[in-house]
């Protein structure tokens, strides 16, 4: 991460919103808030999450156990 905190997701917008407790969850949520609300009122920018991939792990098999 480029800043202490949540960028405006837009280009050439420096706008930065900081979480004020880095040990609280509501306050992440909080500062997550405020870019949302502004990146809707200054830009009227909406972000769309993407798909859900699935995770790989070193531990996950790529094959099919063979029978013995």
């Amino acid at each position: 991460m480029r800043t202490a905190g949540f960028p405006c997701r837009l280009l050439g917008c420096g706008e930065v919103f900081t979480v004020a407790d880095q040990n609280s969850m509501e306050a992440l949520h909080a500062a997550s808030a405020l870019r949302t609300e502004h990146e809707e009122r200054a830009h009227d920018y909406h972000h769309v999450k993407l798909a859900n991939e699935s995770w790989r792990t070193p531990y996950q098999r790529t094959t099919k156990p063979k029978r013995a």
